[in-house]
């Protein structure tokens, strides 16, 4: 019989390598390959270094992203839209922080009918004055529901706060900003940062290589060179840490933010950045889950991550609890810092989260969309597939006391960022 009673054994942890990529070039265009899987299927991706940190007037690039498949030279944005429902295809625009992301997923036996599709999304774009008024109104709206969220809210202002209004990624657009971007200002934004010399090609799944490989020779090489006016990195100086309150007498919780800037991926101290935040609220056995859902119930959930973008990496906890639990929830957050400073991890939960994060490293890289992400990550790092063993290696290596001292070096109070949206009963 299986005794319910005890928690399975974790499994030992046995060596294994990740598929790498393959790389080429179409003109200066950097290509990079992954063929893995059973189903032929294709991910492309077209990722231009086009996202928010660029652009000089807020909402622009999220506008000139979601523009892209609104019109062309030879289709209207429903004739885009049916041929690709109509050839089993899906496509995604993704506008981040650092870059935009324009993904095709596709049959292989339909890559050269979409080809030309893809193409016209990519490189002639029209920007229709109507379907432009379309979207500002759709994000107007969607804007205007988010002021009543204080998740949203919380989140905006804790950027804010961590970066500095003026910094890219401490800035939101809102409303007035929507309203002010014309067709023109939008043209030449693509002009400036969708071009081919600003483009990095990723492709996914079971395909043929040769092939996918020509077709994007024969429609990019011509325009592989081209170059435009994308600003660089700029040195911003950062607040200092800031504590801010944001009453919201109308609304019935508060959402908490906090949160400090850390080391970034490249660093080797960062995987043990990772487990460190894993024990304290990164998963659902996690030490503010325990305390703060689990014994207080002063929530449904709690949850730190570490977001590490192209210019800045930063932890942050976020929660929402009832107004008059706000300054207990505070307090427990700081109490279990200080516990992971002062005392020491027993072995049997290092080893726990040590399995757990084993477990969800392995299960994301059991496809070939996933294995590309894995490679996305260490690319845009500017690292190589090294970074993998390392982490493997201090996730074996690490001992409770190493963890004690990045605690003690990571959860200073004075070096954090605190938000609350709602209020303080």
């Amino acid at each position: 019989m299986l005794d319910r009673t005890k928690a399975p054994e974790a499994p030992r942890f046995q060596s294994f390598s990740i598929k790498q990529v393959d790389t080429s070039h179409v003109g200066s265009i950097p290509v990079y390959f992954l063929k893995s899987g059973d189903q032929p299927i294709i991910r492309l991706e077209f990722v231009f270094k086009a996202g928010s940190w660029y652009e000089n007037k807020n909402g622009l690039s999220f506008l000139t992203a979601k523009m892209l498949s609104e019109g062309s030279q030879n289709y209207s944005s429903k004739e885009i839209a049916e041929k690709i429902a109509n050839n089993g295809a899906f496509l995604e625009i993704h506008h981040g922080l650092d870059v935009v992301n324009v993904t095709f997923f596709l049959l292989e036996k339909h890559i050269l009918t979409l080809f030309p599709i893809i193409v016209e999304v990519l490189t002639e774009p029209i920007f229709p004055e109507h379907e432009l008024a379309n979207l500002k109104n759709i994000t107007n709206q969607n804007l205007e529901v988010n002021k009543e969220k204080g998740q949203f809210l919380s989140s905006v202002e804790f950027r804010k706060v961590l970066f500095g209004n003026g910094h890219p990624y401490g800035r939101q657009y809102w409303q007035e900003d929507i309203s002010k971007i014309d067709s023109t200002e939008i043209a030449e934004y693509y002009r400036n940062c969708f071009h081919t010399g600003n483009l990095e090609i990723f492709a996914s799944g079971q395909f043929d290589g040769d092939k996918l490989l020509g077709l994007l020779e024969n429609y990019f090489h011509s325009n592989a060179t081209r170059t435009g006016t994308t600003s660089k990195t700029v040195a911003y100086n950062l607040p200092i840490p800031n504590k801010v309150l944001v009453e919201k007498p109308d609304f019935l919780q508060s959402s908490i933010r906090i949160g400090r800037h850390t080391a970034p991926r490249a660093s080797r101290e960062f995987p043990d950045l990772m487990i460190l935040n894993e024990i304290f609220g990164g998963f659902f056995g996690s030490r503010l889950m325990k305390n703060i859902r689990e014994d207080k119930g002063y929530t449904y959930g709690i949850h730190s991550s570490v977001h590490a973008m192209h210019q800045a990496t930063y932890l942050v906890v976020g929660t929402d609890v009832k107004k008059e639990n706000t300054v207990q929830t505070l307090e427990e957050m700081w109490k279990e810092m200080r516990r992971l400073q002062t005392e020491l991890v027993k072995e049997d939960e290092l080893d726990t989260v040590k399995a757990y994060m084993l477990g969800k490293f392995v299960n994301s890289i059991n496809t070939p969309f996933s294995l590309m992400d894995k490679f996305k990550i260490i690319h845009f790092a500017g690292l190589e597939y090294k970074y993998f063993d390392h982490y493997m290696s201090r996730l074996q290596a690490i001992s409770p006391l190493e963890v004690r001292e990045l605690a003690l070096n990571t959860f200073k109070e004075e070096e954090f960022c605190q938000v609350v949206v709602g209020g303080i009963s």
